[in-house]
Formats: structure tokens, sequence, C-alpha cells
């Protein structure tokens, strides 16, 4: 009897312990599946993110180049567009050597007055040129002479005054449309294609290796009627691309003494970034941060 009660005991005993070994063994795999779970949610190690972070800083790196790039070898879109372009003055020899396609004859409005006109007509010298609806022209004019006397720069300055827009007409005469205006229309103002200009614009602004030497030359006007430019207005300067101005160049501006018996330095105003390069001057947009800018300033660049 005693022998079965400990035999009875021993089995108790021994289904006890298996089921504390399985108990355990399935505590331990649950625990094991939970850190496995737990290390899908964690985060990438600092490693993993200083890897994202190099890569991320190497594409700002690169992006950042590309935009310096851009600046420095052709016109910053930023700094000045086709409109700023039209507006601006530019020099000439004389305005009888621009090509013109015809001038403008008058207006069929009552009052007769072609600077506040909402059509004019164009005349044209010869029935071979034809211009068909829709087509843009742009009226200018002469502006009166630009004169800088520490370089002997002489010639005229020009301005654009409107832009057209053709309606109708045959043979000699066109009515157009008057889509923007800038400046009071004599008669017999010339006329041109806008498609030319748009033509020298988009050839202004392909990309161009700087010169390699210095190049000096003066500020000879700006904005017709004031004695001053500031800052992102035009000046243009008395050298071009015969000097080895190209597009995208930056000239500091420098004020010097008015009497050259005085030997001082200059002082420097600010700095012109050209965005249009001509044959014997060019057109640059005075940067921010600039002082006023008069004509006869120097504008040196140095490569």
């Amino acid at each position: 009897m005693i022998i079965l009660k400990n035999k009875m005991t021993f089995v108790r005993l021994f289904m006890t312990g298996l089921i504390v070994f399985f108990c355990s063994s399935f505590l331990r795999a649950d625990s094991m599946d939970a850190v496995k779970d737990r290390a899908a949610l964690t985060p990438a190690t600092s490693e993993d993110e200083e890897a994202v972070e190099q890569d991320k800083a190497t594409a700002d790196d690169e992006d950042q180049s590309t935009i310096d790039d851009t600046k420095d070898t052709g016109v910053n879109k930023n700094d000045v567009n086709f409109s700023y372009f039209l507006t601006s003055g530019y020099a000439a020899n004389d305005i009888s050597g621009i090509p013109s396609i015809g001038k403008v004859s008058g207006t069929p409005e009552l009052d007769g007055s072609l600077s506040t006109a909402k059509a004019l007509f164009i005349a044209v010298p010869n029935n071979k040129i034809k211009l068909n609806p829709g087509e843009k022209l742009i009226v200018f004019g002469d502006g009166g002479p630009l004169l800088e006397k520490n370089s002997g720069f002489n010639k005229r300055f020009i301005k654009n005054l409107a832009i057209l827009k053709v309606r109708e007409g045959e043979g000699k005469r066109y009515l157009a449309d008057v889509m923007t205006s800038y400046d009071d229309i004599p008669l017999g103002s010339p006329v041109k294609l806008l498609s030319g200009e748009k033509a020298i614009w988009d050839k202004a602004k392909v990309a161009k290796e700087f010169p390699t030497k210095p190049i000096k030359c003066y500020v000879a006007g700006g904005e017709r009627g004031r004695d001053n430019w500031n800052q992102t207005d035009y000046v243009i300067l008395t050298a071009g691309t015969k000097q080895g101005v190209v597009e995208g160049l930056i000239f500091q501006l420098w004020e010097v003494p008015w009497d050259k018996n005085i030997k001082l330095d200059g002082v420097a105003r600010g700095f012109a970034k050209v965005f249009y390069a001509g044959g014997s001057y060019s057109l640059a947009r005075i940067q921010e941060g600039s002082d006023s800018i008069f004509s006869g300033f120097e504008a040196i660049y140095n490569p």
C-alpha cells in the first residue's frame, strides 16, 4: 500500500514537471517573438540615419552646384526676363541703321493721339512685306544721345515704345492693336518684328565662356529722365563683345573722383550683372545691396 502511494506521488511529480517544462518553453518562445516584433518596429540605426543624411547632403550639394554653375555661366532667370529686356533701352550709332519693316502712319481713332491710341496704322515700304493677322510688332524710337567722356563713348539711346499685334491689312497698309505701351509714340516711329527681338534674347541666354582677363569700362547711362539708377535698374556699359564682354559677367561699380588731379582711390558702390552684350556696349542689371549709380562710374570685371 505504501509502495502504491509512493508510485502515485512519483507520477504526479513527473506530470507536474512536464507541465512546468512545456509552459516555460512556451513563455520563452512567446518572449522571443515579442523581441522580434519590437525589432521590426525599431527605427533605423544611427549608422543608417547617417548614411541617409549623407546622401541627402550630397544631393543638396550637387543641386547647389548646378544652381551656382547656372548663375556663373549664363543669365540668371531670376535676374531678368524677356519683358525686362524689351523695356530696357539700348545703344546704336544711329536709329536709321536699325532694320525696320515699316513706320507708324496714324490711328483710326477720332482724337488722333498716337500715344493713347488703342490701334495704329502701319505703313510698309512695298507689297513684298506681308504681315499676317496676329503677328506682333515693336515700335521703337530715338531717346537722345549717350555720351561718356572718360571712354569717348558716343551713341544714340534707343528705346522700345510699344508692342502691337496685327489685326488686318494688305498692300502697304496694316492696322495693328496696341498690346502694351511704354512711352509716347511719335508719328513716323519705325516698327520691327517682335520675333527678331525674341531671337536676339534667346541667343543672349545661351551660356558663354567667361573672359580670363580683366575688363574695365564705364557706366554710360540708364533709364532716361533720371540722373541716377538703383537696385534692379538697368545701366548701359561702354564695353561689349569687342572688348570680351559676355552675358552673365558681374562688374563692380566704382565712384571715381570728378577731378583727375585729385589722387584718390575710387569708392565701391555695388555690382551690375550683364544680361545682354552688344558689339560695343552692354546692358547690365544693378544687383541688390548696391548704392545709387551715376553715369561716369567705373565698371570693372575681374576673373
